[in-house]
């Protein structure tokens, strides 16, 4: 009896993963003190996978690539500027294209040699990605989230995605319809 409920319970999770694959995760919150300064959820499309960020009014962070970005900009090859967006996936899924976001809005301060670039609203992340082992995948978003007066980190906000089975995966989910048109490559120099 206790080897066909394991098996019933094994069954249901994997019909439950393949329900909830294309559809958002629940959202992820980044507080400072007792407001939400920005969200973050994530889907599968295919083989793609989605990241949206939505900021609170009057805050933003910053693009993938603000570092390559000021480099680029200021000529010094450790520029002074706010933390880029880092995105880590583990688990179920590995990277196996180039990163795409949404395109940055310039918030630099040239008149003392600051360049920054970063996202207000809701801003979208996407990369192609290849099915491994595991029944879901651990998105880790670390960076920094800044108004006009103050800054607070984003640490480790962890979103965990349900992933439909590797067979379901190479068969119906492989290709995606995502246009990456309205996106911009991540720079990267290095």
């Amino acid at each position: 009896m206790k080897i066909f409920r394991y098996i019933l319970c094994a069954i249901l999770f994997l019909q439950v993963s393949d329900l909830l694959a294309g559809q958002w995760s629940e959202a992820y919150e980044v507080m400072y003190r007792f407001d939400v300064i920005v969200t973050y959820k994530a889907k599968l499309d295919g083989d793609v996978l989605l990241i949206e960020a939505t900021h609170a009014s009057e805050w933003h962070t910053y693009s993938m690539d603000n570092i390559e970005r000021a480099r680029k900009k200021s000529g010094k090859e450790d520029p002074e500027t706010e933390l880029p967006t880092r995105i880590e996936i583990s688990g179920g899924l590995k990277v196996s294209g180039n990163w795409y976001q949404t395109d940055p809005i310039e918030l630099s301060q040239p008149e003392i040699l600051w360049y920054t670039w970063g996202f207000e609203k809701v801003s979208l992340f996407a990369v192609k990605v290849e099915r491994t082992e595991g029944e879901e995948v651990k998105i880790t978003i670390n960076g920094q989230a800044c108004n006009a007066t103050l800054c607070s980190m984003v640490d480790d906000a962890a979103i965990l995605l349900p992933l439909p089975s590797k067979e379901k995966f190479a068969s119906e989910n492989k290709y995606s319809a995502f246009d990456f048109s309205s996106l911009v490559k991540v720079f990267h120099t290095r």
